[in-house]
């Protein structure tokens, strides 16, 4: 079923963790385990080219100026490849009002196969005059981001001659009572094919760069109330018995393996051996 997922960030000058990170980004979200094509408009959709391209672009920006904007979208599974990569070029047109660069890498092969969804990378500048076009960094431009994602997809369902919807609002929202799934991750999933239980406990994760402190405390105790992570999410599913919240709850969780990954991604500058390693790591 289709399901509503969009999550917006940026990379920033001043704010990133390592030099050129926007231009890393690139090389991860096009690595060919996962690539099934690229669409782009107004920079290149080689990936070297396009790496080349933010490099330059963030050589000529002031320092605290904002590189790029990602944008990580679930794309309907009732659309075929074509379909979904007219519908991500429609948006992104719209988005960036046919000025502004874009790129987008769609994943949807592979273990991804049920899970489609694309990164869509924004540089918010007209490359003939340099300057800013949709306004990114201001307020409420996620929310714009998020209008128009329901608009272009519920009107490309609507070609399809589909009857699916998807909806932009919360749970609560739409009138939907039924208590929040929490986060499984791969390990506890496999564990719990083969019969084990993951032990539940606390647990420390490192925290965003610039973030107020380096680290987190996640009591996961209190958030599965006895039962393994997998175990309390079957139960809620099942409760709702909604295949809407299950394909969220997927979504949701391949959602935050992208984005630890992308909280550590390489610099492009180190040495070749050690990169080719970080690589089939997040491979």
């Amino acid at each position: 079923m289709a399901i509503y997922s969009l999550h917006h960030s940026s990379i920033g000058k001043s704010t990133q963790d390592e030099p050129y990170t926007a231009s890393a980004h690139i090389r991860y979200i096009t690595r060919a385990r996962a690539l099934s094509r690229v669409e782009g408009e107004r920079m290149p959709t080689d990936a070297a080219e396009a790496m080349d391209f933010l490099k330059k672009a963030e050589d000529s920006s002031r320092k605290n100026a904002r590189v790029i904007d990602k944008v990580m979208i679930a794309l309907p599974k009732e659309l075929d490849a074509e379909q979904r990569a007219a519908l991500v070029r429609s948006f992104a047109e719209a988005v960036t009002k046919g000025k502004a660069s874009w790129l987008a890498a769609f994943h949807d092969k592979g273990k991804d196969a049920q899970n489609p969804h694309c990164h869509l990378v924004i540089r918010d500048r007209n490359p003939r005059t340099g300057k800013r076009v949709i306004g990114m960094s201001e307020a409420g431009s996620t929310k714009l981001l998020r209008e128009l994602w329901e608009e272009h997809a519920n009107a490309a369902l609507a070609e399809a001659k589909l009857d699916i919807r998807i909806d932009r609002r919360t749970l609560e929202e739409q009138g939907v009572r039924r208590k929040p799934t929490i986060h499984e991750g791969v390990r506890a999933r496999r564990m719990s094919k083969e019969g084990r239980t993951p032990p539940s406990r606390r647990r420390s994760y490192r925290n965003q760069p610039r973030s107020r402190s380096r680290t987190r405390v996640v009591d996961y105790r209190k958030l599965d109330k006895g039962l393994s992570r997998t175990a309390y999410n079957k139960r809620i599913r099942m409760e709702a018995g909604s295949e809407r919240d299950h394909w969220a709850a997927i979504d949701a969780d391949r959602q935050r393996i992208e984005i630890d990954h992308l909280r550590g991604i390489h610099r492009p500058d180190l040495d070749d051996g050690l990169a080719r390693g970080r690589r089939r790591k997040l491979e």
